[in-house]
């Protein structure tokens, strides 16, 4: 696989080289040009990291996108979110390093997906096409099946195993089937 076909893999909106976008993006850097620099940096760190091994570009490409984490406020180590990306808002996003978030996620703006904090540590694992709506939260070792959309302010913390659901509340409960 080559690293543009990677890249592209995610939903972001990309605009090709030497557009009136590109331009636009790099004259007036709105909020989803750091968005989509930041997917960038995370993809090419990925695959530095697990397909074409190279330390140097690896370590390069972590640390851009480290420097640009911090001014949008995300904390998501490579490896642990499948292609198909598509992060709408920036602002405070937390995925844990040993979290699993299969194709097509999409995240909104205060996104919890860590450990409940207690032992033994367990980290939640979240199927394909998975909408996490803003300030969900999912917690410890639960599994999230395939095509859910968990509402904005939910508190998972248990699995929900049956695909294609809307969860909301706390703690979040099946709302529409």
């Amino acid at each position: 696989m080559k690293l543009k076909e990677y890249i592209n893999a995610d939903r972001m909106d990309y605009w090709p080289p030497f557009s009136k976008g590109a331009f636009m993006d790099w004259l007036l850097r709105p909020d989803q040009s750091w968005v989509r620099s930041f997917v960038k940096y995370l993809r090419k760190e990925e695959y530095y990291t697990f397909y074409r091994k190279n330390k140097l570009l690896q370590y390069y490409y972590q640390r851009k996108k480290n420097m640009l984490a911090c001014r949008l406020g995300f904390h998501i180590e490579a490896g642990c979110i499948g292609p198909g990306l598509r992060i709408y808002h920036y602002g405070p996003i937390h995925i844990s390093p040993k979290s699993r978030i299969g194709k097509n996620c999409t995240l909104h703006r205060s996104c919890v997906i860590g450990t409940k904090g207690t032992y033994p540590i367990e980290y939640p694992m979240i199927g394909d096409n998975v909408d996490i709506g803003v300030d969900a939260k999912i917690l410890g070792g639960i599994t999230i099946a395939d095509g859910v959309k968990i509402g904005a302010g939910a508190v998972v913390t248990k699995s929900i195993t049956e695909p294609g659901v809307t969860v909301a509340g706390i703690p979040a409960r099946i709302i529409k089937r």
